[in-house]
Formats: structure tokens, sequence, C-alpha cells
């Protein structure tokens, strides 16, 4: 049966098989039908011979006394022989009334009646009888014709009895059958020869498109068919190219669109894992492996690979058939996980998402700092002004005490009033709606100017409060107001944590294309840890610093404002070493994107 498989095996089997029944088409056809035509040309002949026979047999036989008697057996034993010869068949004449022959052209060769049942049908029907027998397995063909004498033409007196051997009929029917047998033998291995070349040459060219499917399902979706014959082979390999091309192209599209869903996973900040319905890691995202600190690797189980947050909330959403989150500590990150449920077709069922909310986290928390310092520093001088309000309501107070009183009175409303600008002024930047009057602006004037500020306060502490600038002028562009602002936040945060007898100096200078002021003080220095969350809003900094701060506001503004007139704001520090928060302005209008 293996042979079965191979088409070019079908193919020359088919053709030999079409000889072949074509062999048998033509021996049926042709065999019995030369036998039938030979035989009936034989029993025509002996027709023929029949008839000239009994066209002469009557003279030579007469009835008498109810017997037939020959009148010249010798003359009528001639006739016959000569008609032997002439026609080459055995001629006898038969008795009809005793059943005997009276003459035979062949008188040495047996003769039995039982052998012609011709010879009985011919009498009974008084009709020529013809046939074929078998005498000694030696087929003949016999014509039994009757004979009636002049005197008695109605009765039936002897019958002419003309026969011969059919063996030449059957060794030509043999012959042919040779013929036939040999010729089909022939056709049979020409057959077979041209039809395993043509199934050799068609199974090649299958063959073709074969490895070129192989060679497609091994991922080569390059693979082609030489298309050389418009056949129907030909056809199926141009639709097989057909196919090839189209794949390609889907396949292209499909690893685009997957190229761009790799990216888009790859070049997301949140961690993106798919979950299977047993709890185990089936995809996940470089982020995700970033953010829990280890690898995700496919196949890894929840609860070992997530902490106890993340497994619980993933049971939860199961069961509640919705999306869950939670935000837990992971080491110093603060993360959101966020669970949903997706539809079947997947390798997983649910997508888990973590985000990175530590940001938003001490963002939240500095809000609620910040609330907290806003609301006592609110209450301080609130209830500072208050006070003072009962004692002078009360009276009793000299002068100087009321002057006093309202000295200090009207310190708490200029804390009030400054907290109040603060906020007002957070709010407009958040809100973008600060407004920037950019000139040139002479940076060493204005220094002088916020510094002169700042020389009663730093008095108290004897600072040394200066200005360092190079001969001549140095202009920035920049709101002027906006910017002493800015500038007055570094200083009064400089002299705030600045000791006794320390100093604190504005360096004016240039650096490349950019304007430089700078704040320098001998304080005692951020740490590396603090320093990163200096110009954030509301950071207040460790507790001694804390302490000492405001709402945590006067950095954050002041960034805000540089950044809007084009420049940047930095800060370098040292434990122990003082601070260094330096402004690098644009010298003229900035060109916006």
């Amino acid at each position: 049966m293996h042979l079965l498989r191979s088409v070019k095996n079908w193919l020359t089997l088919l053709f030999v098989a079409i000889v072949g029944v074509a062999a048998l088409v033509t021996y049926a056809y042709t065999v019995p039908s030369l036998n039938h035509r030979l035989t009936s040309q034989k029993l025509a002949d002996m027709r023929t011979a029949a008839t000239s026979v009994n066209n002469t047999v009557p003279a030579w036989l007469e009835v008498l006394g109810g017997r037939l008697v020959t009148n010249d057996s010798g003359g009528l034993q001639t006739e016959i022989r000569t008609m032997d010869d002439r026609w080459a068949v055995r001629v006898v004449v038969v008795d009809a009334l005793r059943d005997v022959p009276i003459a035979d052209s062949r008188p040495g060769t047996t003769f039995q009646l039982t052998d012609y049942p011709m010879i009985k049908q011919a009498i009974s029907s008084k009709k020529v009888a013809q046939g074929t027998v078998d005498i000694q397995d030696r087929p003949y063909a016999v014509t039994a014709m009757p004979v009636a004498v002049e005197d008695q033409p109605n009765d039936i007196v002897a019958v002419v009895v003309t026969s011969a051997s059919l063996a030449d009929a059957e060794k030509a029917v043999h012959l042919v059958e040779r013929q036939i047998r040999l010729a089909t033998a022939i056709a049979l291995l020409v057959s077979l020869a041209a039809g395993y070349l043509a199934s050799y040459f068609i199974a090649r060219r299958l063959k073709r498109i074969e490895r070129g499917a192989e060679a497609i399902a091994a991922g080569d979706l390059n693979a082609t068919v030489a298309v050389r014959l418009e056949d129907e082979v030909g056809q199926l390999g141009q639709s097989f190219n057909t196919m090839g091309e189209r794949l390609r192209h889907a396949f292209s599209l499909i690893e685009r669109e997957k190229s761009q869903v790799e990216l888009l996973l790859n070049d997301l900040s949140e961690g993106v894992i798919g979950v299977s319905s047993e709890g185990n890691v089936t995809i996940a995202n470089p982020a995700a492996a970033r953010l829990l600190g280890h690898p995700l690797p496919v196949g890894a189980e929840l609860g070992h690979a997530f902490p106890y947050e993340v497994a619980r909330i993933w049971y939860e959403s199961r069961e509640a058939g919705h999306d869950q989150d939670v935000v837990f500590e992971h080491g110093d990150r603060t993360l959101q996980a966020i669970t949903y449920p997706v539809g079947s077709g997947a390798d997983f069922d649910s997508i888990l998402v973590l985000r990175d909310v530590t940001a938003q986290a001490k963002l939240e928390r500095a809000r609620r700092d910040f609330v907290a310092n806003a609301s006592h520093e609110f209450k301080t001088p609130l209830f500072s002004l208050s006070g003072f309000i009962e004692l002078l309501d009360e009276g009793g107070l000299d002068s100087d005490q009321q002057r006093e009183f309202l000295h200090l009175m009207r310190q708490q409303v200029d804390r009030l009033g400054h907290l109040s600008l603060s906020l007002l002024d957070l709010s407009q930047v958040e809100a973008g709606s600060v407004q920037l009057h950019p000139e040139d602006t002479d940076l060493v004037s204005l220094a002088q100017s916020v510094v002169r500020e700042f020389q009663g306060q730093a008095a108290t502490k004897d600072l040394a409060v200066a200005v360092e600038a190079p001969a001549g002028d140095r202009t920035a562009y920049a709101d002027a107001q906006r910017l002493a602002q800015a500038v007055r936040a570094l200083v009064d945060n400089a002299v705030k944590f600045t000791p006794q007898g320390g100093a604190v100096t504005v360096v004016v200078g240039e650096d490349k294309s950019k304007a430089t002021l700078a704040v320098v003080d001998t304080g005692p220095g951020v740490a590396d840890d603090e320093l990163e969350h200096v110009f954030e809003r509301f950071y207040r900094g460790s507790e001694d610093r804390a302490n000492k701060a405001g709402t945590g506001l006067g950095l954050a503004i002041a960034r805000e404002l540089v950044e809007l007139m084009g420049g940047f704001i930095s800060a370098e520090s040292k434990p122990g070493q003082g601070s260094r928060f330096t402004l690098r302005l644009p010298r003229g209008p900035v060109k916006k994107p």
C-alpha cells in the first residue's frame, strides 16, 4: 500500500490500467467477432456447396418400391468427389428413408449420423439446417440440405450433408489472439514507461509545490514555485505563489501590529501582566519586572511572583467579576495595582496593570502636610491677633505697650499676607494664568535691591549678606518683578537656614549664552536624598529643616517662574558645606517652538 501513497505511482498504474482495459475491450470485440465471421463465412461456403450438389444429385436418385436407389452409384460418387475437390468440403448423401449414407466423397473417413444433428433438423423442417459440431474434439461447419426427387416433389428422400473443418478458422483466430496478447504486452510495457515518465514529470512539478508548502510551513514566507507551463499544475503553482504573497502580506501586517504592540508595551512606564485562569503569568512587559524589582518568567505563580496585596485583589476580581485596585508600598516605591478581567480567546483571562504612584503619593502627603502647615501658619497669627485685640479692647495699656502690640499685630498681618500671596502665586502657576512682561533687566541692580530687603533680618543673626558682580552691566531678558520674587525666595531660604555669623552672597555672572545669578550660603547644606526634592511643591525636608521652613512653596514657585521666563534653576549642596542655587536666564527673547 506504500506504493499507492505516491501520485507518481498512482498515475503510472492509471496509465497501465487504461491500456489494459483498452486491450481487453479490443480482445473482447475482435476475437469473438472474428471467430463468428470466419464461421459464418465457412457456413456460407457449405451452403453454396450443398446447393450445387443438390442441383445435380436428384438426377442420380429414384424411389423404387418405397426404397431410395441410385441409378448410377459410380456416377454419383464421381459427382460428389468432384464437388469435394472443387469446394474442399466433404459431401455425404444420406438416405432419409433409412438414415444411412448412400454416397460419400471421402469414403475412407468415419461418418456417424449422430455427429450431425442438422440432418434430422433438415428432414423435419424440410429446410436447410446449418451449424457447427465437434467431431473427435475438432470443430466442423455443417450444412444439411433436404433433397426431393422429381416423382415425389413433396417428400424428402435424401439429405446432402456438406462439412468442413474449422481448424483453419480456429488457427486464424488463435493467431489473432496471440497478436493481440503480444500487442497488449508491448502496449502495457510502453504505457508503463510512458506513464512513469509522464507521472514523474507531473509528480516532480507537484513535488516542487509540496516543497514550497513545507518551506512556508517552516517559516520561509518568501518561498515560491517556478511556473513554466500554463496548465492545471501551472495554475496550481501560480495559485500557490499568490497564496504565499498574500500570506507574506498578512504576516507582515501581523508582525507590524505585533511590533507596534510590543513597542507600546515595552515603552509603557506601567507594568502590564497577563494572568491565566490558574493564576500564572503568561506575558509581562519589562516595566512590570522593573517596578517589582525581579523578573517575571512565563508560568510564574501569582502568589510567589507578586506581593500579597496584588494576589488578593486578583482573587477578589475573579470572584466579583469587575475591576479591583490597591495601592501598596513595595520597597521605596508606592505602587498601584489594577486588575481587569478580559474576554476569552487569549492565553490569559485577566490583566494586571502596575503603576508607580510614588510621586503622586509624595505629592498627596505633601498636600496633606501643606494643609496642616497652612492651617498652623494661619492659626498662629490669627490667634496672636485675636489675643492682641482682646488686650487692646480691655484697655489699661499705656502708649508704649499699645505701640508694641500694634507692631506685633502688623508683623502677623504681614505674615498672613505673605502666606496668602504664596497661595495665590501657586494657584496662578498651576492654572497657567501668570502674566509675564519680559524686558532687559539689570541683574546687578535687581540683586542689590533684593539684598537690601533682608539686611534687617540678616543683622539679627549677624549674617553678611552681599552682592558679587563683575564690572559692567549684566542683563537678562526677564520679568523684573517675577524674577525678583524668585531671587527673594532663594535669599529668604538662605538667610533662614544659615546659622549665626554666616554669610549669604548673591553672585551675578554669565555662562555661555545665559546670564546667571547664584545665591550662595554657608549654611548646613542639604543631603543628597533631599536635594532632588527641594523644588517640589509642599516639600519641607527633614524634621530639622521643616521646623524652620515655611509652607514649602517658595522654591517650587521660584522654579516655575524661572522656567516660564525661558530659564532654569539648579541646586548644589553638600552637608556642612553650604548650598548654591543658580538661575540661568536668557539674554534675549526666547523663540517659542
